[in-house]
């Protein structure tokens, strides 16, 4: 099973993610946010597209909680 054959059957539940994928808990949590952060930018680009005012240029991710910007080394880099 793929995660994505994962998620449209479990939705963004991380345990049973892990335990229908054989991972640990947290990558399946990172998993689901990288997702859920594209699916939030793929809308987001389609909404600016629909009014005529498509964004150009990278957009960065959604910030997580927890997320400091003065620590200069971390995994989400």
């Amino acid at each position: 099973m793929t995660f994505l054959d994962a998620y449209a059957r479990f939705g963004p539940d991380s345990i049973a993610i892990a335990d229908a994928l054989d991972i640990k808990e947290h990558e399946a949590d990172m998993l689901i946010n990288e997702k859920m952060n594209g699916d939030y930018l793929r809308r987001e680009n389609e909404r600016l597209r629909a009014a005529g005012r498509q964004h150009s240029g990278h957009r960065g991710l959604v910030r997580f909680a927890g997320f400091d910007e003065t620590e200069r080394h971390g995994w989400w880099k």
